[in-house]
């Protein structure tokens, strides 16, 4: 071919060109579109990123709005269910039940606590689960309660005895039962006294012991934020 013709000069810049072209995609082109690409790819990342932030912020701030009404319900459950067995302070509760029914503290003959059993309270879930419904994270399940199982919730035997009329032994039964904390009434026994209308009566009841409730102040973390999606 004679180069110096101007069909071989075409042929010949036209081959130049696309050599040029192919070198300028390789080189400069296809690079850029590879970070293009992955750029768009980080943005898609961040995005989701940022609506799980979001979602988890909203329950957050919504804890935060509640959280005086749930710090309210967790001293009202730490009064129900006590984190010790406070012997001395249920000893208190019961003698003022009796001074309120009319008995007085003589008339309370016997108050026997058991110990503490940890796992046994089945027939208080459904209490303590009520209780704590405004405690529990709106994310979470609704149907669970925390601390409110079996596993957490102990139970102990708390026997009284007592002398009185039957109207005195009627309103310490509703006294016993309105108790700060909480009193489940299991059997009551009920026996003549050596006076005149008075009866001796045994009360054996189930109270129970609950570790504290988590102030939620404490754990809620307002600090993240979303990320700039680029």
């Amino acid at each position: 071919m004679d180069l110096a013709t101007p069909g071989a000069t075409k042929v010949v810049g036209s081959l130049a060109l696309l050599v040029v072209v192919g070198l300028g995609w390789q080189l400069v082109v296809g690079p850029e579109t590879d970070a293009l690409a992955q750029a768009r790819e980080q943005v898609t990342t961040v995005r989701d990123q940022n609506a799980l932030l979001t979602s988890q912020l909203a329950v957050l701030e919504q804890q935060r709005e509640n959280l005086a009404e749930t710090r309210r319900d967790a001293r009202r459950l730490a009064e129900l269910f006590p984190p010790t067995a406070d012997q001395p302070g249920m000893f208190e509760e019961v003698t003022a039940a009796a001074v309120g029914a009319g008995i007085g503290p003589q008339g309370v003959t016997t108050l026997t606590p058991t110990p503490p059993v940890l796992g046994t309270a089945d027939a208080a879930a459904p209490a303590a689960a009520a209780a704590t419904d405004a405690t529990t994270d709106p994310a979470a399940d609704p149907g669970a309660a925390p601390a409110a199982g079996g596993q957490l919730l102990a139970r102990q035997t708390v026997t009284v005895a007592v002398t009185g009329t039957y109207e005195e032994t009627q309103r310490l039964l509703e006294n016993l039962e309105h108790m700060p904390r909480a009193y489940l009434v299991t059997a009551v026994s009920l026996a003549s006294g050596s006076e005149g209308g008075e009866f001796t009566t045994t009360i054996t009841g189930d109270m129970f012991v609950m570790p504290p409730v988590v102030d939620p102040g404490k754990t809620l973390n307002l600090s993240s934020t979303t990320q700039p999606e680029g």
